[in-house]
């Protein structure tokens, strides 16, 4: 057993985490519970948090929602650039993240934002093939990480934030009215957000549902000198 999985089975032994929905044999993967020890943990590095940075300089503290519309994420460029290369076997249907996996398999870092004209090429040239079945994959594809929801009986389009930073900036203009604010004024959250990744691993370190403790500093840019 390797060091990684001596502290992945001490964890669960111990209860700091654990999979969500383990009991079932539909659970998805990349999304995990804190236990009582981890709960423990995140709660004393979040009070370590307000007391070191938001309590010593005056920050303000919001609590935002966790579904935004879809405008938000349209303005802020989300739905168009926040994706990544996959490709799909055309004989078992499997999914890989295009840039991992071609990295993996000739040693070459591939850029996430390569055009998929050239990842193409790239899987073409050195003759990849699907791991599971050796099928041949059709043409690369962008993958939105965004989650979609739909709310009411009407289904609007509505989207799971995939940072916090999102619900900071639209309500800003509120903060700074209700709040008296003067700049610089920093305001920050801690929550969670969520990316449909493809193919998550490492456990905590990369998931689909996880917290983000996050400060966003507002100053006037023709100011800065102030500062």
């Amino acid at each position: 057993m390797n060091t990684y999985d001596t502290v992945m089975k001490l964890a669960l032994e111990r209860g700091f985490y654990f999979p969500s929905c383990e009991i079932y044999s539909d659970a998805h993967a990349g999304f995990w519970e804190y236990g009582p020890t981890g709960t423990s943990i995140k709660n004393k590095f979040l009070e370590l948090w307000r007391r070191e940075l938001l309590r010593r300089d005056d920050m303000i503290e919001i609590d935002g929602s966790q579904i935004m519309s879809k405008n938000v994420f349209v303005a802020s460029g989300h739905l168009d650039n926040f994706t990544d290369p996959i490709i799909k076997c055309k004989d078992c249907g499997a999914t890989f993240r295009a840039d991992r996996y071609i990295t993996e398999k000739i040693g070459k870092d591939i850029p996430e934002l390569l055009p998929g004209s050239e990842i193409d090429k790239i899987i073409k040239k050195y003759n990849l093939k699907c791991p599971n079945c050796k099928g041949t994959f059709a043409d690369s594809d962008r993958f939105s990480m965004m989650f979609k929801v739909e709310i009411g009986p009407s289904k609007e389009e509505a989207f799971l934030r995939p940072e916090t930073c999102q619900t900071i900036f639209v309500d800003f203009p509120r903060i700074f009215k209700t709040m008296r604010g003067r700049l610089p004024l920093a305001v920050a959250q801690v929550g969670k957000s969520f990316r449909n990744e493809i193919a998550p691993r490492q456990s905590l370190l990369r998931l689909r549902e996880f917290y983000q403790a996050e400060i966003e500093v507002f100053c006037n840019p023709h100011r800065l000198n102030d500062l």
